[in-house]
């Protein structure tokens, strides 16, 4: 009489061969996670100082993309971004507020960026989105010129 199944040695060698290439491939997923992260909220910054510009020409006024004060809904000077950042018509309403981002240093002007109602930006500006742990060419980098387009690129971690 034949059974049909797996003995227990042959189902311990599977295990021991899926632990292997799971502790081989979790590593490299972790990196791939934190890689997509930092490109997604590049993005989404970049989403921003878009939607600061249209805004500036839509309302005919200034508009400012600014760093957020932290659990408030106001422009606070400072270079670390990571708190959050808000699109604000230059003294009057919020247009859009954007959340703060865990595990990911932002880096950004300190003043923000203002946007003229024509379209332009007061002055250029760099961000750059790092994942923590950052190596290798995993940094974002998003660029404001003064004729207020923005451009996103990878660079090397510093």
């Amino acid at each position: 009489m034949s059974q049909k199944g797996f003995t227990l040695i042959e189902l311990m060698v599977a295990l021991a061969v899926l632990a292997i290439l799971l502790g081989i491939a979790v590593p490299s997923f972790s990196s791939m996670l934190r890689d997509s992260r930092a490109s997604t909220l590049a993005s989404e910054l970049q989403g921003a100082l878009q939607l600061a510009r249209s805004e500036a020409i839509k309302r005919r006024q200034g508009v400012v993309v600014c760093r957020r004060k932290p659990d408030e809904s106001v422009c606070q000077d400072g270079t670390d971004w990571a708190g959050g950042w808000l699109v604000q018509q230059t003294g009057g309403d919020v247009i859009k507020v954007w959340d703060s981002a865990q595990g990911l240093v932002v880096v950004g002007p300190n003043a923000g960026v203002s946007y003229r109602s024509n379209g332009m930006a007061s002055t250029a500006g760099n961000f750059s989105v790092t994942p923590s742990g950052c190596s290798g060419q995993q940094m974002q980098k998003v660029t404001v010129s003064v004729t207020g387009s923005s451009t996103l690129s990878k660079d090397v971690c510093q």
